[in-house]
């Protein structure tokens, strides 16, 4: 085969824009410093550069979180240690004052170091950062705490926004990464909290640790926006938290979870079925038991979740001495009280109760409340008015030969020993549909027991009569009691309060005792303000596992971010010295090239081959 000369100057051209084509790429290379720069140069190669620069970006947004969080963390820390030192101060002051023997200037003194220990943990509540209220909960724009005039502080982060914020510190996984002012200062617990300035001075009792929800006919339907509509309805009973729950899931039926968080008191309502369930809360009776605010929740298919717009255990009740006098002997000669619940309007006078405690009749067994179930069967108790030893006999007398019930004072709690040979069941949520209405009043809880031979059922709460004075629980008392010791005398005007825990209540509870120098109440705060403290501690060992959480994400965020960083260095990133190596011979090569050229045209090779 014939090589022409045109020929040969066609390979010479190809070869010549290929080197050229060799040594622009290599340029353009050296100046973005990547080897992958548009799509064509390597489409798979690019592909997982735009996959990888995306992660790189979530890594550094990752990051910026965790540096967020880093921050608030550390303040938190820095909050908890101070708000522990000065609990600690207050308690020294309580214990002090406890004795008796604080002289008047020495309470000056300890007044004012309270009311520097209140405003200044009103002032960490109120910490700031990056123009947020850490304590504010979702609402960190406005501080969540105002302190009066009198040293008693507000909390006034609205319903809604008194938990914390979330933010993604990896993909898929969000951390609560704040601690609202509710969870730094207060508790989920009803306590009981007696005014300075109270005369009597002995012993009163609240079932705060009790509180109890209660499902009856009017409260009791769940309506689902069906087509026709579903009313669900739940079985009438009492019920704690996670066993309404519990109920709640069970009606709702399969797809569905529901939970209860006792630090919040709020129900979630999972749908895990496969389409979305529409929820009228409008048209059901068990909105407000529920939590819910009027009007209708979508809860998406798969997974899709509804939690209570409301704290559904924020009650509080307030009890005022109409009449003073004892708190035992006969009922019409006792001392009264009436009631009210979040300052509504009072209840008619109500004699006190002991939780038949006291030497004569206390407890009032009615036809309303005198049923207990044992394996299945009803024993009716018989009516009257009783005290705790009295009515423990009569409860032997009706359960039988083997059985010994007794009465303990200082508890206030009964207790069925079964010395019959055989378990028996006491079935205190009642059976067949039929409640045991005497549970409440003997401090039972209404979940079955089953009681081995020579084994003990103890009542799980005081006994006695609830706080409106009826012996069944209802959504009135809530499964709330007040009871009071029979030593002392009650005097008209003696005020209390059963509500939630709360640091700054016991700390104006305490400032008012010294200013009153009521050194009884003082040494009753000391165990609360311990309560306190470890609200605090608890805080403290969050933010401290949290923050060592963060520890872990921080690294493995590093570490997965070089991973990524390699991986895109690899394939994406140029070699500089390689590529200068490249640019030198490739340049060389050109220049060759171009110089063949100019000899080319000089000899005119270009007409020849015309």
């Amino acid at each position: 085969m014939r090589v022409t000369d045109s020929l040969k100057y066609d390979l010479f051209m190809l070869r010549f824009s290929s080197i050229k084509e060799q040594l622009d790429h290599v340029q353009e290379a050296l100046a973005t410093k990547k080897k992958v720069v548009r799509p064509s140069d390597n489409p798979v190669a690019f592909a997982k550069s735009v996959e990888l620069g995306a992660e790189q970006t979530q890594y550094d947004q990752f990051e910026a979180n965790m540096t967020q969080a880093k921050t608030l963390f550390s303040l938190y820390n820095v909050s908890f240690n101070a708000i522990r030192q000065g609990l600690g101060a207050a308690k020294t002051v309580a214990a002090d004052h406890a004795t008796g023997s604080m002289t008047g200037s020495l309470r000056e003194s300890a007044l004012k170091q309270i009311d520097s220990v209140i405003e200044q943990l009103v002032s960490n509540g109120n910490t700031m950062s990056g123009g947020m209220y850490i304590f504010g909960g979702k609402r960190t724009n406005e501080a969540p705490f105002r302190l009066n005039a009198d040293h008693s502080v507000d909390l006034i982060i609205p319903p809604g926004s008194e938990e914390s914020n979330e933010i993604y510190l990896n993909r898929g996984y969000k951390e609560t990464i704040g601690v609202s002012g509710r969870d730094a200062f207060f508790g989920a617990t009803k306590t009981l909290y007696e005014s300075a300035s109270n005369a009597y001075a002995g012993d009163v009792y609240s079932t705060g640790n009790d509180f109890a929800f209660v499902v009856d006919s009017v409260n009791n339907t769940i309506e689902l926006g069906t087509v026709p509509p579903t009313t669900v309805t739940l079985d009438e009973g009492t019920y704690t938290g996670a066993r309404l729950a519990k109920e709640i899931q069970d009606e709702l039926g399969t797809g569905f979870v529901v939970t209860y968080n006792a630090d919040t008191r709020k129900f979630t309502i999972q749908n895990n079925a496969g389409t979305d369930v529409t929820v009228n809360w409008s048209a059901s009776t068990a909105r407000a038991l529920l939590g819910f605010n009027p009007g209708s929740s979508t809860v998406a298919a798969s997974g899709g979740k509804v939690e209570s717009d409301n704290d559904t255990g924020a009650k509080r009740f307030e009890v005022e001495i109409v009449t003073g006098g004892a708190t035992t002997g006969p009922l019409a000669g006792r001392a009264t009280y009436r009631y009210r619940i979040d300052g509504g309007a009072w209840s008619a006078a109500i004699p006190v109760s002991t939780g038949g405690a006291d030497s004569t009749a206390d407890i009032e067994i009615t036809a309303g409340n005198n049923t207990i179930y044992r394996n299945g069967v009803a024993i009716n108790i018989a009516t009257g008015t009783y005290t705790g030893t009295a009515l423990a006999a009569q409860i032997q007398t009706q359960l039988g030969a083997g059985y010994e019930v007794s009465y303990n004072a200082s508890t206030r709690k009964f207790s069925i020993a079964n010395n019959t040979g055989t378990p028996v069941t006491f079935n205190w949520s009642g059976s067949g549909g039929t409640p045991a209405t005497a549970a409440g009043v003997l401090g039972f809880d209404t979940v079955d027991t089953v009681v081995a031979d020579h084994g003990t059922d103890t009542s799980d709460f005081d006994a006695g009569m609830f706080i409106d004075n009826q012996g069944l629980t209802n959504t009135t008392n809530n499964r709330i009691k007040v009871l009071f010791g029979t030593t002392e005398t009650l005097v008209a005007g003696d005020t209390f309060e059963i509500k939630d825990f709360s640091t700054f209540a016991v700390l104006k509870n305490l400032r008012d005792a010294l200013e009153l120098d009521n050194s009884r109440l003082t040494g009753k705060l000391l165990g609360k303000l311990g309560t306190a403290m470890d609200i605090a501690e608890e805080n403290s060992a969050y933010i401290g596992f949290k923050m060592q959480r963060i520890e872990v994400l921080t690294e493995d965020n590093q570490a997965r971010e070089l991973r990524s960083a390699e991986i895109i260095s690899n394939t994406i990133e140029a070699d500089l010295a390689q590529l200068s190596a490249e640019y030198n011979t490739l340049s060389t090569m050109y220049q060759s090239l171009i110089y063949s050229m100019s000899k080319i045209q000089d000899l005119n090779i270009l007409n020849y081959l015309k």
